[in-house]
């Protein structure tokens, strides 16, 4: 009878396993329910339609990681403390406890992603100058394409969009297209289609073309 006790897995120690690794998956489940379920209703790509951000020197870019390194070590040493002044399982149920809303707050995220993008509401065509453009490669993130800089009738200051359609890559400043839009649900404006304007509109004086990434 001992023996059985000491072979057989401790309860605890299943019940910690399942906590870490089963909200993930779940999260993970979701992810590719919610696309699944998006690539079947929705028949055009929905393009997110953002404010320009100009480049980045390298120190800007490293900031987020270096201060992700910082809290992580400060967690690293709170919980150590934490774990000597109450013990180790009081410590311990706190992470899973944050670890599970974490999980939650993601899934919540996702789905008010996917809630935004069903709920998009159609704006009529507007015009857009192009003030310029570069070339993005693909990423875990995204598939790649020109990533097209344009000023469009309406909205305060360049806004940029990533395209893969290969002709992007050939339009240049100056020139007028016609896009075809949509607004989310309770945020963001989406790309949905585009067309070349015959005609071209003067470089507006206050933007420097040449300085933007060809």
């Amino acid at each position: 009878m001992v023996q059985e006790t000491a072979t057989s897995p401790a309860p605890s120690a299943q019940r910690t396993a399942w906590l870490l690794f089963a909200p993930p998956a779940a999260l993970v489940g979701l992810r590719w329910l919610l696309q699944w379920q998006s690539d079947r209703r929705l028949q055009t790509p929905l393009l997110p339609l953002t404010p320009f951000a100009p480049p980045r020197d390298a120190l800007t870019v490293l900031a987020p990681l270096l201060w992700g390194v910082v809290a992580l070590c400060i967690a690293l040493l709170a919980t150590r403390w934490a774990g000597r002044r109450w013990g180790w399982r009081p410590v311990q149920r706190a992470g899973l406890a944050l670890w599970l809303v974490l999980c939650v707050a993601g899934a919540g995220a996702l789905g008010w992603h996917h809630l935004n993008l069903q709920g998009a509401q159609s704006l009529p065509p507007v015009a857009a100058e192009v003030l310029g453009s570069h070339f993005t490669p693909p990423s875990a993130r995204t598939a790649g394409g020109t990533q097209l800089i344009v000023q469009v009738t309406g909205l305060d200051g360049p806004q940029q969009v990533l395209i893969d359609d290969p002709q992007a890559a050939q339009w240049r400043p100056g020139q007028v297209l016609l896009l075809q839009w949509v607004r989310g649900r309770s945020s963001g404006l989406f790309v949905t289609g585009w067309q070349l304007l015959p005609t071209a509109l003067p470089a507006p004086a206050f933007i420097q073309v040449g300085a933007l990434p060809q």
